[in-house]
Formats: C-alpha cells, sequence, structure tokens
C-alpha cells in the first residue's frame, strides 16, 4: 500500500535521526539504517519545520509564505519530497482522519 498524504496528514522526523546546518544545507544519519543524507535549502527548511508534528497544510502555509510559490507547485513539490523521505524511512505520517 502506498502512502498517501492529505491536508490533515501530520508529518514528523524519525527520532533516530541525527542532523546539523552545515551553511544552510542539511546533513542527516540515520541511526536505525546508517545511511547520510544532505538536503538543498529549501528541503532543509521543511525538515526544520518537521522538527514537530505538523500538518500537511500547516507546512505548506508557511512554506508558501516563506518562499513566495504557488500553492499547487508547492503542494506537489512538497509532497514529492516527503514521499521520497518516507521511502527512506526518515519520517513518520499519521492521518487523524483515521485514527
Amino acid at each position: 500500500m502506498s502512502e498517501k498524504i492529505n491536508k490533515n496528514t501530520l508529518i514528523e522526523r524519525k527520532s533516530d535521526m541525527v542532523s546539523s546546518d552545515m551553511d544552510g544545507e542539511t546533513v542527516m544519519m540515520s541511526i536505525e539504517n546508517n545511511k547520510y543524507y544532505g538536503l538543498n535549502p529549501v528541503g532543509s527548511r521543511i525538515w526544520e519545520l518537521i522538527s514537530q508534528p505538523i500538518s500537511f497544510e500547516s507546512l505548506i502555509t508557511a512554506l508558501t509564505k516563506e518562499f513566495k510559490v504557488n500553492t499547487g507547485d508547492c503542494e506537489k513539490d512538497v509532497s514529492d519530497f516527503l514521499l521520497k523521505l518516507k521511502e527512506k524511512d526518515l519520517v513518520n505520517f499519521s492521518n487523524p482522519d483515521y485514527l
């Protein structure tokens, strides 16, 4: 079953992630899978915003204000990015609609 993201989906970093800022970019290590990852400045900002559970809708609102980007484009790009993070087991999703 593939993951779905809707406006109420809560996104949060996995607790076993170690990350550090290096000149506006984030370098992360997953203790669980023993791999390093790097994020560009936009990915780094998303990583910062998901340090605590945040709804997809709130995340998009924050990013569209900060980066002056079209909401539709932001939703698609951020959803794709988050699904890649989920695929690598770096984030958790929960859907309060189904809890």
